[in-house]
């Protein structure tokens, strides 16, 4: 089920200390995924391990990653995997780009 993969990859993303970990379920308003994952890392370095362990994670539950971007400036890394799609950002990225102020109206998903 997919509330299991997306629990396996919060659990991971907050056991490497990702902050601010939130998922919205937005397949009823795009296309683009039906769910995203929006997390904080400290630092470059922190936040490319962080997509490290979100690959890791999506890897073991069979996703196919599609794309990514960011992953060599690191402030902002954003992975697809079709469904889920991940992003891991900086605080002040986050706070500039208030991504949550997009998809805030969807549905939050507690898993």
């Amino acid at each position: 089920m997919i509330e299991d993969v997306l629990r396996k990859i919060k659990d991971k993303l907050l056991e490497k200390m990702a902050e601010n970990v939130v998922i919205y379920k937005i397949k009823d308003v795009s296309s683009v995924a039906d769910y995203l994952i929006i997390c904080t890392g400290n630092s470059d370095t922190h936040i490319k391990a962080l997509a490290d362990y979100a690959e890791e994670v999506c890897k073991e539950q069979n996703l196919t990653k599609l794309k990514d971007e960011g992953y060599g400036i690191s402030r902002w890394v954003c992975i697809d995997f079709g469904s889920i799609l991940i992003h891991i950002m900086g605080k002040p990225e986050r706070e500039y780009y208030k991504l949550e102020s997009i998809w805030g109206a969807c549905e939050k998903v507690e898993v």
